[in-house]
Order: C-alpha cells, then sequence, then structure tokens
C-alpha cells in the first residue's frame, strides 16, 4: 500500500466505531465485519504507511507497521479481568514505536475515537533496572533539565504528565529533591487527559501532516528515554 493511499479518514469510520460503541457485541460486530475493514482496517493501514516518511525523519527508530498488533492495537478487549465484559474497544488505538516490542519501548500513540481524538508518548512501567536508572539520571542536574524541557515540549500538544504512581519519594532519596515529583513515577507517559476535538484535516491527506507536527513535539520525551535510560 503506498503512503499515497491514505485520503483521511471519512466520515463512514465514526459512524462504524459509533455504531460499534451503541451495539458492543460479537454478533453486530460479525454482521459489519465488511464495514470494519472498508471503513476502519484499510484507512488505518494506509495511515500508517503514509507516517512511515515523517517518523523517519524524526527519529530513524520509530517503527510504523502496517498490519494488526503492529502499529494497529486489536480492537478486541480482554476481558479476562475486567468488570467492563464489552467484547470491543470502539476506537482505532495506533501506536508507533522505538524498540524491539511496541508495548515495552518508548511509543507515540494516536487513538481515534467517535467524537474525538486522544494522543501520548512515553514508556509504561519499567523493570527494577530500568526504574533504577530513571532515578539515578534524576540526579544528574543536566538530564533532568533535558528532561524538564522534553515534557515541556509535549505539553505544547496538550499532552500532560501522567500522576504518578507514589505518594512519597521512594526509600533512600531525599523527599526535597530537585526531581521529587519525576521520583515518584515508575514509567514516563506525557498524554492528553481528556479526548480533544478531531481536527479538521482528520477526513484528509493533511492529517499527516498534522500528527507529524504532534509527534515532534512529543519525541523529545522518548528521546531522553532513549538516550539517557539505555
Amino acid at each position: 500500500m503506498a503512503s499515497n493511499d491514505f485520503t483521511g479518514f471519512p466520515a463512514e469510520t465514526f459512524a462504524f466505531l459509533s455504531d460499534l460503541a451503541a451495539h458492543n457485541q460479537k454478533a453486530w460486530f460479525d454482521a459489519h465485519r465488511a464495514e470494519y475493514q472498508a471503513h476502519v482496517v484499510d484507512p488505518a493501514m494506509a495511515f500508517i504507511v503514509a507516517m512511515g516518511g515523517p517518523l523517519a525523519a524524526i527519529d530513524a527508530r520509530y517503527q510504523a507497521v502496517p498490519r494488526l498488533n503492529g502499529s494497529f492495537r486489536r480492537i478486541n478487549r480482554d476481558v479476562r479481568f475486567s468488570r467492563d465484559k464489552t467484547p470491543y474497544s470502539p476506537r482505532i488505538h495506533l501506536v508507533f514505536w522505538t524498540g524491539e516490542h511496541p508495548n515495552r519501548s518508548p511509543a507515540i500513540h494516536l487513538v481515534l475515537h467517535p467524537d474525538g481524538f486522544g494522543f501520548g508518548a512515553g514508556a509504561w512501567a519499567w523493570p527494577p533496572d530500568t526504574l533504577a536508572a530513571f532515578r539515578d539520571r534524576l540526579d544528574a542536574p543536566a538530564a533532568l533539565a533535558d528532561l524538564r524541557a522534553a515534557i515541556a515540549s509535549a505539553e505544547t500538544t496538550g499532552a500532560t504528565l501522567t500522576a504518578p504512581s507514589l505518594k512519597r519519594v521512594p526509600k533512600g532519596r531525599d523527599a526535597g529533591h530537585p526531581a521529587a515529583d519525576l521520583l515518584k513515577h515508575k514509567g514516563l507517559i506525557v498524554r492528553t487527559a481528556d479526548r480533544l476535538p478531531l481536527p479538521g484535516t482528520v477526513n484528509t491527506p493533511g492529517f499527516v501532516d498534522h500528527c507529524a507536527g504532534l509527534c515532534a513535539a512529543l519525541h523529545p520525551v522518548n528521546l531522553w528515554l532513549i538516550d539517557k535510560l539505555n
């Protein structure tokens, strides 16, 4: 699929997602698989291909993989441990990652809902050795300043740093540490707290440029994580 195949997410994309939210049942989904393919999967895959060039220009390590459980996340929900047993997520979740695994390396996430848009960057909870390295890096004033600047860049998009996992700084760390707020995190994620309106470009090829601009502003967070923790 060539990058110029992306012409935008059509109105039918969001109509399907809205209908799925209202009829979140396997029987309904099975009866509408053709629409799912035509209005969700096909434009999403074209968009992923189209994002490959802009992401490579930001950092060649970004992977834009047009396949299910590549950059296109599965629409089926894991309901095993959830009170909500609805089988599907009525959204398009796209991920562009920098390491070996989309869920375990710094990445950019874009999410299209029936009535809104969300995005974010960073990495979820780290294994103990990476978490220890993160905390140690915060002792260096220059590294801390770089991280503050990266977070500020992400904030220009409307993304914010998620709430910390800990109520207090970790044991052995000074509560008055210059990075006390960051030491309470076990991963580092900046993302939109609320759904933003769908961009006016979402139905056009210009949505690629819009998202490329978001990715460029979010990227400094991922770059800090890549450079300082590897």
